[in-house]
Order: C-alpha cells, then sequence, then structure tokens
C-alpha cells in the first residue's frame, strides 16, 4: 500500500519543489552599466577611430656614452628639465687627467724652447766670445810678428827651415782660430737660426694638439643635453658600468620640452581616409575618460607594422598602420607619456 501510493506521492513532491525553486531562482535579464564605458565621439559626420600613445614633443631621444666606463655623477633626476648643454652624467676620469697632466708639462716645455729660441743672446753670452776674439787678435798678431822674423832671419841663413816653417803654421794657425771667434761671436749675436725656431714651433704646435685632443677626450666623459629637454628616465647609477655600444639600457632617457603629443595608429584600410588638418579628439582611456582637444602637426607618409598589440581576439599581428601625429592642446593635469588614448580622427572620405 505505502509503495503503491508513496512513491506517486513523493515524487509529485519532488517534481513541485523543483519547479516552485526554479520558478524562484530564474534570472532575471537586467542591465548593468560598464565599469568603464566606451568613449564615445562628439565629432559629427564619419570619424575614424584609432589607438594613439601620448609622448613627448618629438620622438624620445636615447642618450648614450661615446665611450664605455664607470659613472662617476649622474647630474639630473627624473622629471628635471633640462637646458642645452647642461650635464648629464659623468664617467670615472681619473685616468684621463692624469694624461692630460703629462700633456699639458709638455708643452709647456716645447713653449719654452720656442721663447729661448726666439729671445735674444743673453750678455752673458757675449761676453765670453768677445774675449775669445781678443785673445785670437792678440795670438794671431804675436804669429804674424815672430813669422815676419823668422822669414827676416831666414833670409839671412840665421835660422834653419824648419824653425821657419813652423812659425809661418802658427801664423796660420792664430789667424784660423781669430777667424773662428769672429763667426762664433757673429753666429751668438745674430741670433737663433730660422730653420731652429720653425722646428721648435712646430714641436710646440704638435704638443699643443696632444693638449687639446686630451682635453676633448676629458670632456667626452661628461655627456651633456643635445636639446631644452625633460628628463623621462634615468637609467644610468653611480659607480654603474655603461657600455658605448648601445646593448644595454640608455643611460638617460629625453623628451623634447614643449606639449605632449599623441602618436595615433591608423589601421591601413582607414588610411586612405585620413587628410591633412583633419580635426580629431581623444579620450584617455582609464576610470575617468579625459578629453584631449588635440591639433594636427604631420602625418608620416609610410605605412609600418603595427607595434601596439592590444590584446584583442580580432586584432592581427600582420597589421599594418599609417602614423598621424596630434599635439595635445592646453596642459590637462594628470596626463603622463605613455598614457594609452582612444581617437577619433574626422574622415574626409564622403
Amino acid at each position: 500500500m505505502l509503495i503503491k501510493f508513496g512513491v506517486p506521492i513523493l515524487a509529485a513532491l519532488a517534481l513541485g519543489f523543483g519547479a516552485a525553486t526554479t520558478m524562484i531562482l530564474k534570472p532575471e535579464d537586467r542591465l548593468t552599466a560598464a565599469p568603464h564605458p566606451p568613449a564615445v565621439t562628439s565629432l559629427a559626420g564619419d570619424t575614424i577611430a584609432g589607438l594613439g600613445e601620448l609622448q613627448g614633443r618629438g620622438e624620445p631621444i636615447e642618450i648614450g656614452t661615446p665611450v664605455a666606463g664607470i659613472v662617476r655623477a649622474v647630474h639630473v633626476e627624473v622629471g628635471a628639465v633640462v637646458a642645452k648643454g647642461q650635464p648629464l652624467f659623468t664617467l670615472d676620469e681619473r685616468e684621463h687627467r692624469a694624461a692630460l697632466s703629462v700633456k699639458r708639462a709638455a708643452l709647456a716645455s716645447a713653449e719654452a724652447r720656442v721663447v729661448r729660441m726666439k729671445s735674444a743672446v743673453r750678455a752673458e753670452d757675449l761676453a765670453p766670445a768677445r774675449a775669445r776674439v781678443e785673445v785670437a787678435k792678440a795670438e794671431a798678431a804675436h804669429a804674424k810678428e815672430m813669422a815676419d822674423r823668422a822669414e827676416a832671419l831666414w833670409g839671412q841663413q840665421a835660422m834653419s827651415d824648419e824653425e821657419m816653417r813652423s812659425r809661418l803654421f802658427s801664423r796660420r794657425r792664430t789667424e784660423a782660430a781669430l777667424e773662428e771667434a769672429k763667426a762664433e761671436l757673429a753666429r751668438l749675436e745674430a741670433g737663433a737660426w730660422a730653420l731652429d725656431v720653425a722646428i721648435a714651433e712646430r714641436e710646440r704646435d704638435e704638443a699643443l694638439a696632444d693638449v687639446a685632443a686630451a682635453e676633448m677626450e676629458l670632456g667626452r666623459l661628461t655627456v651633456h643635453a643635445p636639446i631644452d629637454a625633460i628628463v623621462l628616465r634615468v637609467g644610468a647609477r653611480e659607480g654603474e658600468f655603461v657600455a658605448a655600444d648601445g646593448a644595454r639600457v640608455p643611460p638617460i632617457v629625453l623628451a623634447r620640452s614643449g606639449p605632449l603629443e599623441v602618436r595615433v595608429q591608423v589601421d591601413e584600410e582607414d588610411a586612405g581616409g585620413v587628410r591633412t588638418g583633419a580635426t580629431a579628439e581623444g579620450f584617455l582611456r582609464g576610470r575617468e575618460r579625459t578629453r584631449l582637444d588635440l591639433r594636427f602637426v604631420r602625418i608620416e607618409p609610410s605605412v609600418v607594422p603595427k607595434t601596439s598589440i592590444v590584446g584583442m581576439v580580432t586584432e592581427r599581428i600582420d597589421t599594418r598602420v599609417l602614423c598621424v601625429v596630434y599635439e595635445v592642446v592646453g596642459s590637462p593635469e594628470r596626463v603622463y607619456p605613455g598614457q594609452r588614448v582612444d581617437v577619433f580622427i574626422r574622415s574626409g572620405t564622403p
């Protein structure tokens, strides 16, 4: 009896409980607001959408180093505004300073030689030369007198031939010594030889060039800002080694001073609709869809492979894009280089 009526009753109760539970727990179709609503353009007419990225004015400048070395000091911080020619960082220059000191000492010696060559003869040098001339004159006069007497005695056969020839040779020797002393005095009074001065000047110029080269090498160890810019990133630290081949992270990255720019990537299929001077507006991605007023700057005249991948399922990695650059009008707050921007460009295609 229980089996005959109990089982159907339990089945009916279970069926009713299931139907009631299904009705109570049935989800309701309800529309909820998106946490981050998509940007909506206010431009009239047809528009072309593109993904942009905020950047400094122009392309970022990755500052390198002409020589490899250990960083001695970093003179800037991230966010600093630097002027053209301002030092950014300095490498260890002790070795180059020592070499420069040696070159400067060699230059000083070369300059001293030139001055000595060009300077007038000292009186201390002329006095002994003049004295030697007087001594040579006296000896020559004495030798001449002795030779004349010998000739007279030889004519009287009162002197041997050998003695007479000896006195004649003595006279010639003293006359030659007198000429030598006069020539030496004339050389001193004339000053330095022009060719000696020229050689000394060439040696001085060579030493001067060596000093200039050493100063240039020393100056290369301090890297300066090439333009007025803002420091975006500092990759060098004191005591770190920086290479000159650019394989590592650049020591300093700069951006030109001035308003920020947006580099917009437009799909190649829509590239034909972009016109020079086209009106555009942008919206920063994030919780707050901040609107940016944009001013046309230029169209880069080449279609290149897309480099910004946003992760959408429908995105193709073989997509090619046309880059259009716009300037951000005004100075909006909390806007930084590197932020993504949804940009809408008024199409020139009817």
